[in-house]
């Protein structure tokens, strides 16, 4: 089991990182581009899709590490005045409602792929790629954010970042 959530973790961490080499791929292809057109040259007649696609790309291999890092948006003003139980039990359940939310979409993404593979259609710009491609990095990237999320309520971690307002289960106690 421990080799497997190694594994895990791994997966998240070079997933974050491919989308890193992903943003930096773009912004050199960008600047590529824009490069050409001021020289008078012909850039490349994929750099626009490519940056299209990537967008989703990046988004959602990054979404993962993202929330386990806690770097989703979240509004604390209303949970932060309340009594702390109350807060605790807020946080549990809207740690509930992201599984939900985040299976639900990647649900309605798989039956998207699903049905744009069996029509056999491709989305047509610079470059023709499958449409369902489109779809995948959505069934990934929000299945892997509701195991994530699932992953906070199972070590009984919150939505507030370690050390922020509460400490973390996964952190050593001080010393005294």
């Amino acid at each position: 089991m421990a080799l497997a959530v190694r594994l895990y973790d791994r997966m998240i961490t070079m997933l974050a990182v491919l989308a890193s080499i992903m943003v930096g791929s773009v912004f050199i292809l960008i600047v590529v581009d824009v490069s050409m057109r001021t020289a008078g040259l012909r850039p490349p007649v994929f750099s626009s899709a490519v940056s299209e696609y990537s967008l989703i790309y990046v988004t959602m291999l990054a979404a993962p590490w993202l929330v386990r890092q806690r770097g989703h948006v979240r509004i604390d003003s209303f949970v932060n005045f309340a009594p702390p139980a109350t807060k605790r039990f807020i946080e549990r359940l809207l740690i509930v409602v992201c599984i939900a939310l985040c299976l639900i979409a990647a649900w309605l993404s798989a039956d998207f792929a699903i049905e744009f593979w069996r029509k056999g259609e491709i989305d047509i710009r610079s470059i023709e790629i499958p449409r369902a491609l489109l779809f995948v990095p959505l069934v990934t990237g929000f299945f892997l954010c509701a195991v994530e999320f699932l992953r906070f309520l199972l070590i009984g971690e919150t939505l507030t970042a370690p050390g922020h307002d509460e400490p973390s289960s996964s952190r050593a106690a001080p010393d005294a």
